[in-house]
């Protein structure tokens, strides 16, 4: 169904990472890396605001990490309303999750893909990347409406 079986071994995460890499490759997805961390940046541009995708190699655990942070920050006075309107949005979702740092007061949209002990095809992690994209793209403005002030700010990761 979704090609040969390529068995996981000693070396996975660095195969998946490799295999991540050829998946953005492919399409001509620009991005920047960080190979000794496994470590992809790449930005979308959303339809309210852009979408600044990580995806990662977890050297612990079989899993491929999809992280993208929000360009919004919650004052610390706001974590209660503001982790009341994630619940409700989550609560709406299949997959993922938008969660409240409480150190930083940054957002972001989190999702793990679990391995089973074969190295997905290039198929399988674009079609993971469009649905964090196309999820997080979804729902920015109402998580943008919890924010009780303006909070934008540059993040150096994505230039």
């Amino acid at each position: 169904m979704f090609g040969s079986v390529r068995r996981l071994t000693a070396d996975g995460p660095a195969r998946i990472y490799k295999e991540i890499r050829a998946a953005f490759d492919s399409e001509n997805l620009a991005y920047r890396e960080d190979a000794l961390k496994r470590e992809i940046w790449c930005l979308f541009e959303g339809d309210d605001m852009p979408v600044k995708l990580s995806v990662s190699v977890s050297d612990e655990a079989p899993m491929i990490m999809f992280d993208c942070l929000l360009d919004f920050k919650a004052p610390d006075k706001s974590f209660g309303p503001v982790l009341e309107g994630l619940n409700v949005i989550n609560s709406s979702l299949h997959f993922g999750a938008f969660i409240l740092n409480p150190e930083t007061g940054r957002l972001l949209y989190r999702y793990h893909f679990l391995l089973d002990g074969r190295i997905p095809s290039r198929d399988v992690i674009l079609a993971v990347v469009k649905m964090v994209v196309d999820t997080v793209d979804a729902n920015d403005g109402a998580i943008k409406a919890l924010i009780p002030e303006k909070t934008s700010f540059a993040d150096p990761m994505f230039g």
